[in-house]
């Protein structure tokens, strides 16, 4: 979730300084809920929380459940109903009922492990609190080991979504902590502008990929992290993922071009290039030249933008931000089979 790294960054500070910590996720809504099942609130014992399950509704009863568990270390599942006019108050349209998981958290070791930028899947057991941590390759926590846990947690590594399941008459919670959502632009023209901003606002960790120092400057690209590297070097580096994005923008065949050949290379959500249809069709020929398969090609999303009837460089942006799906659709198996199968034969 969009929060996630900040909430993670002062966990690790508190863990840190030798606090105790209660961790808090939402496990089940009923009518107008401002937060899906999975948002989390983490609170230290000197007081200080971040994030938020309710929205404001209900942190503080949270808040102090919370101080209670993290003295006794017994988790609890906490329901909470939300009067309508408390509801209109915080500028929902309706009440509702929100169920959530409080539990203290006492290995620094599993937090730590939380705070790192890979992939991980947090499994907590409701009822006992036993909880692990899981990565590729990896599993820590008092939770017992469960090959059928690891094949359940696999594919959220990559998707994110927030899965309760029952397992042995138990109630879990796997909540994954991902990476956010890449857009990798590649151009920084002027449609690059508008464009990096609306990703920004939308949950996009955005950078901009292009050599030449004139355009990729911090006076046109404010807050945004500018790889002045050409973009076959970069991609290769960066490694996009199935939480990646790519579009390129720069109307160049000496930066396009090297770009998609490393974008099809990888397991990237979303391609997409600026261009005419026929240039398009050249393009195409170029890569097919180049060993590229037309099953390969076809992951190319061109012209790049649903056709919104605009020309200016904000309503080009915004055609472009509105055709890249809300989220990457590919599992772990599929995003190894791009790998394996897109790159040039």
């Amino acid at each position: 979730m969009a929060d996630d790294r900040d909430i993670l960054i002062h966990i690790s500070e508190w863990a840190s300084a030798g606090h105790n910590i209660a961790l808090a996720f939402v496990l089940k809504t009923w009518g107008s809920a401002p937060r899906p099942v999975g948002s989390l609130l983490a609170i230290c014992d000197n007081g200080e929380f971040q994030g938020s399950v309710s929205g404001g509704c209900v942190e503080n009863a949270v808040i102090e459940e919370a101080q209670i568990i993290m003295r006794t270390g017994v988790p609890r599942t906490l329901s909470y109903g939300v009067a309508d006019e408390t509801a209109w108050e915080l500028g929902l349209p309706c009440g509702g009922t929100i169920e959530v998981l409080a539990l203290k958290v006492s290995d620094r070791a599993l937090i730590q492990r939380l705070a790192q930028p890979e992939p991980a899947v947090f499994i907590v057991n409701a009822a006992t609190g036993l909880s692990a941590v899981f990565g590729e390759d990896e599993w820590q926590g008092t939770l017992p080991h469960d090959s059928t846990l690891v094949e359940t947690a696999l594919p959220l590594l990559t998707s994110g979504k927030v899965l309760i399941t029952d397992h042995s008459g138990e109630a879990l919670l796997l909540r994954p902590f991902t990476h956010p959502y890449r857009l990798m632009i590649v151009g920084a023209v002027h449609i690059a502008q508008p464009l990096a901003e609306m990703a920004r606002l939308t949950g996009f960790e955005v950078m901009i990929i292009d050599p030449r120092q004139g355009y990729a400057t911090t006076e046109r690209f404010p807050n945004t992290e500018l790889v002045l590297e050409w973009p076959d070097t970069a991609l290769t580096r960066l490694k996009p993922n199935t939480r990646t994005a790519i579009v390129t923008l720069s109307h160049d065949v000496k930066l396009d071009d090297p770009a998609l050949q490393a974008s099809l290379a990888s397991s990237a959500f979303y391609i997409g290039a600026l261009g005419s249809r026929r240039n398009h069709a050249k393009r195409l020929e170029r890569l097919t030249d180049q060993g590229f398969t037309e099953k390969s090609l076809a992951r190319i999303q061109a012209p790049v933008g649903l056709d919104l009837g605009g020309n200016s460089p904000g309503e080009i942006a915004l055609s472009v931000m509105a055709a890249i799906p809300p989220r990457a659709t590919i599992n772990l198996s599929e995003s190894l089979f791009l790998r394996a199968n897109h790159a040039p034969r």
